[in-house]
């Protein structure tokens, strides 16, 4: 609000006074003639726009670029004080770029003269240094001291050293540019050398000391023209008559490794022109310098340049401010970084979360993370996630805060859950926490903290009405939230009357069903659990009759079909006719597959005569430019299959397996001209098809002897991303316009249900790794079609072999087959007992057969 307020003041000023300027020139126009009129024109049009640009920043503060257009406009005016304003306007919003500081740096140089103003320089650079790493800033800094100090003097020495020691200690690690910042050290301590030769002996061997210790320093370290250094080291020594050591040696020979490790990655940052472009690149560097080289300094120092690069990459913020939060473990370290990230993405909700929580770490006041919260507020959040991410850092912090006995905290805490989920509604409204965990939290809460079952249950009820109230999900959560916190048998029953009467017969009661029947078996008894049995068993007959008529119903619906018609020209299936029931002195009489003819089953009492099922001739060519489709709509015809497939070559067959009502079996075969057709189709493999995804694979005659091979590598992908988080209403074309701005892509495969529902996960394959890295770097954690995205390389689990030799059998057609144990019926305690026995099964009884007499007389117990 201050800056605000001076922003409108300083509007009206600036207004007033180039009207005064205005109508001075216009009164006076005549004589001044040492000025162009071309020149008069941009003077009067950078003043009207200075007027503009104020008057835009009095109602929106926060714009950037009508910060750094004021600035500009006022450097050419050489309004001085009014850009000293300006600039300090900016800086207290935003942190500035190295060419705004070194602009004003240089600006403020020019105008110190007396002592007072170059200790304000000073500070000026001290400010400068701590928004972003920055070489050239450095030196200016550097040049600054030693033309404005007496070097004679030995305060201004150590002063100078000092600031040496913090450009080192801050950009001596940079691998491009920190040699310069090496050099001008060993330079002003050569200039000290060579002043100090006609003194003592003894200032010069320890000054000769300090340049051999900075050589020793600048070569431990990997940084570009090494080589050069070295031979500089040696010429040094070479002037004390003194030989290299060994450990500096072997010092620098490691930080050669290492630099040959680094050099790939610094030529290609070198080259790369695109943000996303470093982003990958940095983000491949620093894997490698935490998983091999592992020194916390030059990591700290690569985050370093990295957020100075590319500041507005959040992600690299919230991986620095961990780093750093979990290696150095100090307040002041930590805090300085998190300072930073939230001035250079405020949006970014996670990472004032995790500001919170280590500000509750290092026991810091209740008006500091309440500050914190209130700035974030104010800094404006992105999206819901990373407001609900603020409220949630803010109420866990209340929560490990607050004792069940101090009700003060309590209403504290109950206000903050409170303005919390009205805060997000308002701003958001249903998607503002559409899993709850905020309402879930507070109910968690009052029951496990403050035994306040009462206000836990009103609190579930208000999250089944938000739109849960149909899902057996949410039903099961809502009885295990009971469970676990009450267990009170009579409000769970009730929760489970409710539940099977509120869940829609789409969204699988079955799980209500299973999970009642289960509560009554542990929890009630026969009246209990036959009452459930009844209710769950006229619940699913009704179930039952709700998905047949949506079948009959879509049935009648679906296109180019109708109900109990068969097509002609059709190549159908020869069906077996089934096994007559046998009666005494009865005939059955049967329709036959053409409905034409029938045929008489005589009783038990004739023998009945094998019927011999002819067996086609197989054509090898033909199984060669046939494709198998399965997963198809049951309403599909034909002609959809056709018109659908004909893009792939010329279809000269299309067999659809349909079962005896002449309905479809859901698979068919199509036959194709020619083998390169069926290349063709094969590629289309997992296409959708009426909102359900094609199975297409080649047809093989003798695929029931074989067992399907999976079809896509289970190992580590580097050039494939697998993304999850996917909303279920994203097709394979909002993945393709999202990631092919990354790199050419090669494939992009969406897993679906068999029933075509996506199952919020994708496959997205490039050309090239590093464009799969860059992709990753810059979507992992991100916001699509409003669900946080998580995309990682891919690399799923290994597949295992399920099927084991004892497990197999020969089928009555020589062929292998899969079967079930005996004991697959017998319980688990008899079974394992059944595994775990060494002994041999008893022995037959010996003896002659008993008689029923024999048997009757052991039942009677006679003997």
């Amino acid at each position: 609000m201050e800056i605000q307020q001076d922003l409108k003041d300083g509007y009206e000023n600036e207004k007033i006074g180039f009207e005064e300027n205005d109508s001075h020139v216009d009164g006076s126009e005549s004589s001044d003639t040492d000025d162009s009129e071309k020149e008069r024109e941009e003077h009067y049009a950078l003043e009207r726009r200075v007027v503009e640009l104020r008057k835009e920043l009095s109602k929106s503060p926060n714009a950037y670029n009508t910060h750094v257009e004021l600035i500009s406009c006022l450097k050419k005016l050489g309004e001085l004080d009014q850009l000293q304003h300006a600039r300090e306007s900016m800086h207290a919003i935003y942190p500035l770029t190295e060419e705004l500081w070194l602009d004003w740096l240089r600006d403020e140089i020019k105008l110190s003269l007396s002592d007072e103003d170059k200790k304000k320089v000073e500070s000026l650079f001290l400010r400068a240094t701590g928004d972003y790493l920055s070489i050239d800033i450095w030196v200016e800094y550097i040049q600054f001291c030693l033309a404005g100090m007496d070097i004679g003097g030995a305060e201004a020495l150590e002063k100078i050293r000092t600031v040496m020691e913090e450009a080192i200690r801050h950009g001596g690690l940079h691998v491009v540019k920190g040699g310069l910042l090496w050099d001008s050290y060993r330079d002003f301590e050569m200039a000290i050398y060579q002043s100090t030769k006609a003194k003592t002996e003894t200032e010069n061997i320890n000054q000769a000391k300090k340049i051999t210790h900075l050589f020793n320093r600048q070569l431990s370290v990997p940084l570009l023209d090494m080589e050069r250094t070295w031979k500089e080291y040696n010429d040094w020594l070479e002037i004390l008559d003194q030989k290299v050591e060994t450990h500096v040696k072997a010092s620098y020979d490691k930080a050669k490794i290492q630099l040959e490790k680094i050099s790939p990655l610094e030529d290609t940052l070198l080259i790369a022109v695109e943000n996303d472009d470093k982003a990958a690149v940095y983000r491949t560097y620093l894997d490698l310098e935490m998983n091999e080289i592992k020194d916390p300094s030059r990591i700290q120092a690569l985050f370093e340049r990295v957020v100075a690069e590319i500041p507005l990459y959040d992600a690299f913020w919230m991986d620095y401010c961990k780093y750093v939060d979990r290696q150095f473990k100090t307040a002041e370290t930590t805090f300085a970084v998190f300072r930073r990230a939230v001035r250079n993405c405020p949006w970014n909700g996670p990472i004032w979360a995790s500001y919170i929580f280590a500000a509750e770490r290092y026991e810091k006041e209740d008006s500091f993370i309440s500050g914190l919260v209130q700035n974030a507020f104010v800094a404006g959040l992105a999206s819901a996630a990373d407001l609900l991410a603020v409220w949630l850092g803010f109420i866990e912090y209340l929560v490990r805060k607050c004792k069940s006995d101090d009700s003060e905290q309590i209403v504290q805490l109950r206000e903050a859950f409170t303005r919390a989920t009205e805060h997000l509604h308002q701003s958001f409204d249903i998607e503002g926490d559409p899993e709850c965990i905020l309402l879930q939290y507070w109910a968690y809460f009052e029951a496990k903290k403050l035994n306040n079952m009462p206000k836990a249950r009103e609190l579930w009820r208000q999250i089944m009405g938000q739109g849960h109230g149909k899902s057996a999900q949410w039903w099961l959560a809502r009885i295990q939230f009971e469970r676990a916190h009450a267990n009170d048998v009579t409000e769970v029953r009730k929760l489970f009357v409710k539940s099977i009467n509120a869940v829609t017969s789409l969204d699988w009661p079955e799980l209500i069903v299973k999970q009642w029947l289960q509560f009554e078996r542990e929890e009630g008894d026969l009246q209990t659990m036959d009452n459930a049995q009844l209710r769950c068993d006229a619940r699913m007959e009704k179930v039952k009759k709700e998905r047949e008529s949506k079948i009959v119903k879509d049935l009648d619906t679906g296109k180019g079909r109708k109900r109990g018609k068969t097509e002609e020209n059709h190549d159908s299936v020869s069906i077996p006719p089934k096994k007559a029931k046998i009666g005494h002195n009865s005939a059955s009489t049967t329709k036959s597959d053409t409905g034409n003819t029938t045929e008489t089953r005589t009783n038990a009492s004739q023998p009945v005569k094998p019927i011999t099922i002819p067996q086609p001739i197989a054509d090898p060519c033909r199984h060669a430019n046939t494709v198998f489709l399965s997963n198809l709509d049951f309403n599909i015809s034909e002609e959809d299959i056709r018109s659908t497939m004909s893009s792939s070559g010329t279809i000269t067959d299309i067999r659809l397996v349909r079962d005896y009502k002449q309905r479809s079996k859901g698979f068919c075969y199509v036959e194709f001209s020619s083998s390169d057709e069926v290349k063709e189709a094969l590629k289309r493999d997992r296409e959708p098809l009426k909102g359900r995804p094609m199975f297409i694979s080649p047809s093989e005659p003798d695929s029931a002897l074989k067992h399907p091979a999976f079809k896509y590598q289970s190992t580590l992908e580097k050039k494939k991303l697998f993304v999850k988080g996917l909303a279920s209403t994203t097709t394979k074309e909002d993945l393709e316009n999202l990631f092919s701005k990354f790199g050419i892509l090669k494939d992009v495969r969406l897993a679906t249900f068999r029933t075509g529902i996506s199952k919020g996960i994708a496959y997205v394959e490039f050309e090239d790794e590093v464009s799969a890295t860059m992709a990753m770097n810059k979507t992992d954690g991100t916001t699509f079609q409003d669900r946080v995205l998580t995309v990682a390389l891919s690399n799923p689990p290994p597949r295992y072999d399920k099927k084991t030799t004892d497990r197999e059998e020969l089928s009555l057609g020589g062929g292998a087959r899969e079967r079930k144990t005996q004991l697959s019926f017998v319980p688990i305690s008899i079974l394992r007992q059944a595994k775990s026995s060494t002994m041999p099964p008893p022995p037959p009884p010996l003896g002659a057969q008993k008689s029923n007499a024999d048997f009757r007389s052991m039942l009677l117990n006679k003997k």
